[in-house]
């Protein structure tokens, strides 16, 4: 399916290609890891992509990262209701990508750089199709949506910078890091020898701090800010 294209670095083309399925999409993921990539941006909803993409930008995700690029990634706040994709994005969260969660994410798109794009063919259509763009021409709206969404979704205290976590004291740092692990209530307890209800109280208390809708958000919240 012409991965080819992928790996070649020319920003003066401009190309329009359709991928017909998830397991074309899942498969040019697998062919960016080939590719120097600086930057990346991954909206993320629940819908149309199964798991298998979602299992691929994580994957993506974390090779990046670990190769010093930036990875950006938006996704629902309600992520309960899916227990594999709240895996898939506790990984993305422990590589070190950042992350935000919206009430409301309709698109699904992968940028790369600022000349390559996965984007649904038609965005009106939960299950459309999706297509590859390479050129800077064909990729700049979809890089100008998704950094005009990022933005509007920062917390209120993003300004403030890491100084944010001057608060945090040891037994809320703990509770931070495991939390982020997926332990339970039960789990932290064990671990840190706190009464379950302290450990609730704690982590009720963080997640005002932070805004955060969910336990997995706090989580990916906290490593965002570099909390944890």
């Amino acid at each position: 399916m012409g991965n080819q294209l992928l790996v070649r670095s020319d920003t003066t083309r401009t190309t329009l290609q359709p991928l017909t399925d998830s397991d074309s999409v899942a498969a040019l993921l697998d062919a960016l890891r080939l590719r120097t990539v600086r930057e990346l941006r991954l909206a993320l909803p629940r819908r149309p992509y199964d798991r298998r993409v979602r299992e691929r930008a994580a994957l993506l995700s974390s090779e990046l990262v670990r190769r010093g690029a930036q990875v950006r990634v938006l996704h629902l706040a309600d992520v309960a209701r899916d227990p594999a994709q709240a895996e898939d994005l506790r990984r993305i969260a422990a590589s070190g990508a950042q992350l935000r969660a919206l009430p409301h994410l309709p698109i699904w798109m992968a940028v790369a750089d600022r000349d390559l794009a996965i984007v649904p063919s038609d965005p009106g259509q939960g299950d459309s199709p999706a297509t590859l763009l390479r050129g800077r021409s064909l990729v700049a709206g979809h890089q100008a949506l998704f950094d005009q969404v990022w933005a509007s979704s920062a917390p209120r205290d993003d300004r403030a910078g890491p100084a944010g976590s001057a608060g945090l004291d040891e037994r809320e740092r703990e509770a931070l890091v495991l939390l982020a692990q997926g332990l339970t209530d039960e789990g932290i307890s064990r671990r840190t020898g706190l009464s379950v209800r302290t450990v609730r109280r704690t982590i009720a208390g963080m997640m005002t701090r932070m805004g955060a809708q969910s336990r997995f958000q706090a989580g990916a919240e906290a490593a965002r800010r570099q909390w944890i």
